[in-house]
């Protein structure tokens, strides 16, 4: 049984506890509010009131009885006089009436001209010109296999010195590659040396050269040639066999000459290396001439023709391009991916297009008329594509449009726009804003009271203060509607 003293002093303490928790969770909330958007949140009753108020506002503004003042940040708020926003305490913009456009049902946005000039608004007309299809990829450039060369001992040895110091290195027509030490080669200049020396004798001699000494001697100068030749073929130079004609000294050490010129690849063998014709010693390539190979999709295939123009950009340098026509008969087709490889012969003077590196490959197909305006014009959205066109006298109107293809600079309009039409080339983000910002406000209006007048807003004295004026308003609300 519950002891009555103990309840007496208990329930006073569990009220009190709990008024404390009240108005803790309370300012907690308050607190809350306040912390997370910046401001005291807008009471449910005052919000139905200001939204009453502001349809009122822009009602009456519409039909031209009276004015109309919105934030650019908060759409919803609407009144019939100047102030700051209750929510952000931006500046209240001022809404004005444009009139309907002539012939035109579609909303649109009036900015006056000096609003204009501190958005930067540049106009262009949509103009008919040359339009190609433009196909990017990359490039893979590869050395040409027909201008490689590998090194292979012709007779066996050890490498006494080897004269490449690793993969990359330059290497130019005559360069010592490296030096062999062969017991072979030894053998076939002492072979040679012997031939000279009987061939010399025989010539030397008293004896007529006549029948059987006339024979020999036409032997031995076929053994000389054949035996001549074995020293050039074991890749001994021409210089060292003439100096070995005249001096009659074996060389123990045979260099070995690069036969052109171009970049090393591979090294298999170093210094000291026991090495035989069955292994490459080392293997280069002549840069000067690379394969580019260019790897498209089946739907970029459909557009090339042979004769189209490619433009290379090395990925080196930048600067270097190299122009070329397209051979589709270096087209191959992997038949498990369905990917089509293009080959094309590049010559490689100034070196910028290295074996292994990437270049930049755009394709230009043939070219064709068709209406186009610059590509910074059009606004890209998930429900389609929009260009800003001007309609006169500081009115504009967002016109859904069908595009085409592109290039760098322009894109093709294939329907919702005219030649000679003026479009925004820059700032149309900002009209564009204005635009939302009207339909925002148009939605607000009870069904059955709206009209076609363009409600626009334009700057006053109380907007003009810095970071309030107009356009940066529909700056930072452009992302908000879009």
């Amino acid at each position: 049984m519950t002891n009555p003293r103990y309840t007496q002093r208990v329930l006073p303490g569990l009220v009190a506890v709990a008024v404390l928790a009240t108005a803790a969770g309370y300012a907690g909330s308050h607190y809350f509010n306040v912390f997370s958007t910046g401001h005291a949140a807008v009471p449910a009753a005052a919000a139905t009131v200001m939204h009453q108020h502001g349809m009122q506002a822009v009602s009456a503004a519409k039909q031209g009885d009276a004015e109309a003042y919105t934030c650019p940040m908060h759409p919803e708020v609407v009144q019939d006089h100047p102030g700051t926003c209750p929510i952000c305490g931006m500046t209240l913009v001022k809404m004005q009436q444009a009139g309907d456009h002539a012939g035109n049902a579609s909303p649109l946005v009036h900015v006056d001209e000096a609003t204009q000039q501190r958005m930067g608004v540049r106009m262009e007309s949509a103009a008919v010109t040359n339009m190609h299809k433009e196909i990017n990829a990359f490039a893979t450039i590869s050395p040409d296999e027909s201008r490689t060369v590998f090194v292979n001992p012709k007779v066996e040895g050890w490498i006494r010195h080897l004269h490449v110091q690793g993969v990359g290195q330059a290497v130019h027509k005559g360069q010592v590659l490296y030096e062999i030490y062969s017991p072979e080669l030894q053998q076939r200049q002492r072979d040679y040396v012997d031939l000279l020396t009987r061939r010399e004798a025989l010539l030397g001699s008293s004896m007529e050269l006549v029948g059987p000494n006339s024979a020999m001697l036409g032997s031995l100068a076929k053994e000389r040639f054949r035996a001549r030749e074995r020293l050039l073929a074991a890749d001994i130079p021409l210089d060292v066999v003439e100096e070995l004609e005249k001096s009659r000294r074996i060389s123990d050490v045979i260099p070995v000459r690069a036969a052109q010129d171009g970049v090393v690849g591979s090294i298999a063998a170093r210094e000291g290396s026991y090495v035989n014709p069955m292994q490459t010693v080392l293997v280069y390539t002549d840069s000067r001439r690379v394969w580019a190979e260019i790897t498209l999709f089946p739907d970029q295939v459909s557009w090339l023709k042979s004769g189209d123009v490619i433009v290379l950009t090395s990925g080196l340098d930048k600067t270097v391009q190299i122009r070329a026509k397209i051979d589709l008969s270096t087209l191959q087709i992997d038949a498990a991916s369905r990917a089509a490889k293009l080959r094309l012969p590049l010559e490689n003077s100034n070196q910028a297009f290295r074996a292994g590196a990437f270049a930049e490959a755009v394709i230009l197909s043939s070219a064709r008329k068709a209406l186009s305006v610059p590509r910074d014009a059009l606004i890209r959205t998930g429900h389609g594509d929009f260009l800003v066109v001007g309609q006169g006298q500081g009115h504009f109107s967002n016109t859904a449009v069908k595009t085409g293809i592109e290039d760098k600079e322009r894109v093709e309009i294939l329907g919702g726009l005219k030649a000679g039409q003026q479009v925004a080339v820059n700032a149309q983000f900002l009209l564009d804003a204005a635009g939302s910002l009207q339909a925002m406000q148009q939605r607000q209006l009870p069904p059955g009271s709206g009209a076609n007048a363009a409600v626009v807003a334009s700057p006053t004295p109380e907007s003009s203060k810095p970071g309030m004026d107009m356009a940066s308003g529909m700056h930072m609300h452009a992302g908000a509607l879009q």
